[in-house]
């Protein structure tokens, strides 16, 4: 099992040069099977237009994708307002997120904020409940510190597991929970935002730095650590001087970029 980045940025889509090599495309993720297969897709960020038309050609035309949001601020949601296939009835979509996913994206993707209502399309809302199966993949949910609240996906196939939390502001009891739910997981994927110096300003935002992604990966014992939720600030050089600080404490250590793949060993 696999996952695979089409979008990291956080907050908002950039699109100058010195954010070429980690990308503007705001958080997407695809999970797949070793053959390639695809899972499931992790949030509906920008980045989501990379990977539909793939996703697409390889599924079933009558069988929805399923597309699993954490939380639905508009990093994480906004790929779907320009998902042409889905407005041209191409293809039918099973949103799986917290809480009420109906009403929270259908409030933010219709009139007067956009020109059509998504609930007018082929899209199945779905509940998350604390644990469900993608197939032969189990998936779990548990809560994140995020405003407005957000949540995190463990998924476990055979002996690889993989485990995402993009949006978590370190610091809170909430950690206890991410840490036994990545407990030796192959590919921890974690909120970077911020560098050290930054947090103080930051307090109550949402976002970690990489040195509270660094201590729960640690005490989580996984295998890898990537950092995710980029900073739409951030440029290309920042973040790989973040990765090298990292890697002093956590070797394994690697900041997702859109085309990158990453297996759970």
């Amino acid at each position: 099992m696999y996952i695979e980045i089409h979008g990291a940025r956080g907050s908002m889509p950039v699109g100058t040069a010195e954010f070429a090599t980690y990308g503007g495309d705001t958080t997407c993720y695809s999970l797949h099977h070793d053959d390639g297969s695809v899972i499931a897709i992790i949030d509906a960020g920008t980045g989501l237009r990379r990977i539909l038309p793939d996703t697409m050609t390889a599924q079933p035309s009558d069988d929805p994708i399923t597309i699993i949001i954490t939380h639905y601020h508009w990093d994480h949601i906004q790929g779907l307002s320009m998902c042409a296939p889905m407005w041209r009835r191409d293809l039918s979509l099973r949103l799986i997120g917290p809480g009420d996913p109906r009403t929270a994206i259908g409030e933010a993707i219709s009139p007067p904020w956009f020109p059509a209502s998504i609930t007018d399309v082929a899209v199945e809302f779905v509940q998350a409940p604390d644990e469900f199966m993608l197939g032969d993949v189990r998936a779990r949910s548990f809560p994140l510190h995020h405003p407005q609240g957000g949540r995190g996906y463990r998924f476990d196939h055979q002996d690889t597991s993989i485990v995402v939390a993009t949006d978590h502001e370190a610091g809170t009891e909430a950690d206890d929970m991410l840490v036994e739910m990545s407990r030796g997981a192959g590919v921890l994927v974690h909120d970077t935002q911020y560098r050290p110096s930054e947090i103080a300003a930051k307090h109550g935002w949402g976002h970690s730095t990489w040195q509270q992604a660094v201590e729960i990966a640690s005490r989580a014992d996984v295998q890898q650590l990537l950092f995710a939720s980029h900073d739409p600030a951030r440029t290309d050089a920042e973040i790989e001087e973040m990765v090298e600080q990292a890697m002093t404490r956590f070797p394994n250590t690697i900041a997702a970029r859109p085309g990158s793949r990453f297996w759970a060993k």
